[in-house]
Parts: C-alpha cells; sequence; structure tokens
C-alpha cells in the first residue's frame, strides 16, 4: 500500500484544517490509554481477590521456595502479588504489541482507500471558502523579467564600477593631500616616513606666525611689519636660489642672440633660433587674420597695398539685375535688325 499523494495530502489537510494522520493518532493513542486502563483494572481486581483463591497458600510458597532456593521466605500474599506484577506486565506488552501491528494496518488502510481524493475527481473540486473566489492568473507587473533582471544586473556593474573609481580617485585624493601636507610641514603619524621627517617643507614658514596672533586687528601696522618680517628669511633664501640659476639663463640668452645677428634668424650650425621662429609665427598668424577677416591685401613685407577695403561689394538688387536683362536684350534686338539691313543692301549693290 502506497501512502497518499502530496496534492491529495494539502487537499484534505486544507479542507479538515489539520492533517488527516492527527487524526488516526488520535485513534491510536485512545486505545493506547483504554488498553492501558483495562490492565490497571485487571491488575486491581487481581490484587483484591485473596491469594488463597488465587491458589497460593504457605505449602505452595515452601514448594517454590525448594525449588528456587531462594533464601528468604515469601509470604503467600507478596508471592501472590508479584506472580500478578509480571502477569499483567507481560500482558501489557502483548496487548501494546498487538495493537501497534494491526492499527499500523489499519493507518495504512485508512489513508490508501478512505482519507484520499481520486486524481479525476480533484479538477472538479472547490473548498467552502474558494466559493465567489476569482483564481485566474492575472497580471503581475512585479514578476521579474529578463529585460528587467538584465537591467538590474548593469546597473548593479556600473554602481560597482563607480566604486571603484570613486576608491581609486579617494585614494589619490589622499595622496595627494599627504604630499600638500607635506609641502607645509604637517605629517601624518600614521603614514609618514623617517626620510620625509628628515626632508625640509619649502613653505613651512608660512605656518610660522610668530607674534602675529598677539597683535591682532587693533594694531595692524604692527601686525603687518611682524607679517613682513617673518617671510623676510623665506625670501631670501628663494632670492639666494634665483641667483644661483641667473648664470645659466644669461648664457642662454647670449647665444640666442648671437644667433639671431649671426644671419637671417640663423645660428651659427644653420638652424633658426626659437626668437626667430616665434616671430615667423606670430607675423604668419596675424596676416591670415588681417586677410581673412580685416579683407586687406598685404605686400610680401605685410604693407597695405592700397589703403582701401578689398573685400566684396555690395550685391546687385533684384530689379538692377531684371533691368540689366532687358538692356542685354534690346541691344541683342538691335544687332540682329542692323545685320538683316546691311545684307540687302549688299545684296542691291551686286544686282545693279
Amino acid at each position: 500500500m502506497s501512502a497518499p499523494a502530496s496534492s491529495d495530502y494539502e487537499l484534505l489537510t486544507e479542507h479538515f484544517s489539520y492533517p488527516p494522520v492527527a487524526l488516526l493518532d488520535d485513534i491510536i493513542n485512545t486505545v493506547n490509554v483504554l488498553s492501558d486502563r483495562a490492565i490497571d483494572s485487571v491488575e486491581r481486581l487481581l490484587l483484591s481477590i485473596p491469594p488463597q483463591k488465587l491458589g497460593f497458600s504457605s505449602s505452595t510458597s515452601k514448594k517454590s521456595k525448594d525449588k528456587d532456593n531462594a533464601a528468604a521466605d515469601l509470604s503467600p500474599e507478596e508471592a501472590a502479588k508479584r506472580e500478578i506484577e509480571n502477569g499483567t506486565h507481560q500482558l501489557e506488552t502483548l496487548l501494546n504489541t498487538s495493537i501497534d501491528k494491526k492499527f499500523d494496518l489499519f493507518e495504512l488502510y485508512v489513508m490508501r482507500y478512505i482519507l484520499t481524493v481520486r486524481p479525476e475527481h480533484q479538477p472538479y473540486i472547490r473548498l467552502a471558502h474558494y466559493d465567489g473566489l476569482d483564481l485566474a492568473p492575472g497580471p503581475q507587473p512585479d514578476r521579474p523579467t529578463a529585460e528587467s533582471v538584465t537591467a538590474l544586473r548593469r546597473r548593479l556593474q556600473a554602481s560597482q564600477k563607480l566604486h571603484v573609481a570613486l576608491e581609486a580617485e579617494r585614494a589619490r585624493n589622499d595622496a595627494l593631500l599627504r604630499r600638500l601636507r607635506g609641502l607645509l610641514g604637517i605629517w601624518d603619524r600614521d603614514v609618514k616616513a623617517e626620510e620625509d621627517e628628515a626632508q625640509p617643507s619649502p613653505f613651512g614658514f608660512l605656518r610660522d606666525k610668530g607674534n602675529l596672533e598677539e597683535g591682532g586687528t587693533e594694531q595692524p601696522i604692527t601686525t603687518t611689519t611682524e607679517f613682513a618680517l617673518s617671510q623676510l628669511q623665506a625670501l631670501r633664501s628663494l632670492s639666494t636660489s634665483l641667483r644661483t640659476l641667473l648664470p645659466d639663463l644669461g648664457t642662454g640668452d647670449a647665444a640666442d642672440a648671437e644667433g639671431d645677428g649671426g644671419g637671417p634668424g640663423q645660428r651659427a650650425d644653420g638652424k633658426k633660433s626659437w626668437r626667430r621662429e616665434r616671430a615667423e609665427y606670430i607675423e604668419a598668424s596675424s596676416r591670415k587674420y588681417l586677410e581673412r577677416s580685416g579683407g586687406l591685401e598685404l605686400g610680401p613685407r605685410g604693407e597695405v597695398r592700397d589703403g582701401e577695403w578689398q573685400g566684396a561689394g555690395r550685391g546687385p538688387a533684384k530689379d538692377e539685375v531684371e533691368g540689366l536683362e532687358k538692356v542685354a536684350a534690346m541691344l541683342e534686338g538691335t544687332a540682329r535688325r542692323g545685320d538683316g539691313g546691311g545684307g540687302s543692301d549688299a545684296m542691291d549693290m551686286d544686282e545693279s
């Protein structure tokens, strides 16, 4: 015998409002309780009967003593009680075993043939609490589709890329802030290194306020003077470093000047100096601008040829064009007539 299908079990559970197996369990538990009560009643009845009526006497106890070689001498009441307890226990075990075996078969039979619904009847069964309900599948706007899942996946990928980019930008900003603080002489204790501490900060003098905090706005001249004095040392160091660079800069400028003066914009090695190239570029750009935007006609050396506007003049109007066309037509007609009259005169002269 096979167990009922899951659909039948769910349908019956919904109909009964409790599992069908619970009904069979209640029946089996009730039978077990009744069997326990019956055994208790039998035991109490046997204990209420005198031992002599049950066949227990002093001679019987002596025979059992000789037979079992027991050390203690049992009275008829104790012997009867022991036998009754052993007998009822055996009866209880036998009865429980029989009940379990028979009711297991009963449970299988009921679940297979009684508490079941035939498959051909299931489509036509409607429970009472389903009356008046429309169970047809309707539109489900929140149901995920392939397009929505794809769009959600793309949004997730875009957010992950943005997160990675923002993390990289944050790391770059942190590194830049550490470098800027290092220029001011502010070192982070967690990430600073010994070599960074050994390097002098070029803008550390900006944090050296001196006595500026003591002056305030009440003595502006004193505050300004103290600020200027606090910056003198840094300015002196900067001027000293610039003076060390001046000789190299002067040598390069002199070489360029010699190259410009030695030839028509060429150095001794035949190449144009950067000053000459810059001047030619500026001159060419200015010439193009004046010719295109200004409408001037420039000569080879950049002079204006006639000093007048060289751009396009005013375009002819529609009536002017029509007048010119009429004049051209009249002239063409006159020319044709003249050609015709001259030809006839020539023929008359030949005939004469």
